[in-house]
């Protein structure tokens, strides 16, 4: 291969990796982590991904506080029953918010934080 290509194709290739979800925390079996997805022209996106570490359905209740520069601007909630081993992922499962009292460059800028407050995870009837 032409050795001028190989260096554009190799940070053509490094830009197109998904950008990686940042681990919040571990609630009774279910690993909870998150990223940000800023879409071109559009308001910028929470995505959560959930994990179902257990070997037994799980009901997690969780509460999402959002701060800028230190001070609770919204909360989100999320309510969903998860089989055993089951992975929810951003939109593509539907548990992502989209922040109404922050911008993108607030989130981009870094003054913005993900705090979890009120956390349950209860067994539920899903098999």
């Amino acid at each position: 291969m032409n050795r001028k290509l190989l260096l554009p194709l190799l940070l053509l290739a490094a830009g197109c990796t998904p950008t990686q979800y940042l681990h919040k925390g571990t609630y009774d079996g279910i690993d909870v982590s998150y990223r940000w997805n800023h879409p071109t022209g559009k308001p910028s996106e929470l995505l959560l991904r959930l994990e179902n570490t257990m070997d037994n359905a799980l009901r997690i209740d969780l509460e999402i506080d959002l701060t800028y520069q230190g001070r609770t601007v919204e909360t989100f909630n999320a309510d969903t029953c998860m089989r055993a081993g089951q992975v929810l992922n951003g939109k593509l499962n539907g548990i992502y918010f989209i922040p109404q009292q922050v911008t993108t460059e607030q989130i981009r800028t870094g003054g913005t934080d993900l705090g979890l407050g009120r956390t349950t995870v209860t067994p539920c009837d899903r098999p």
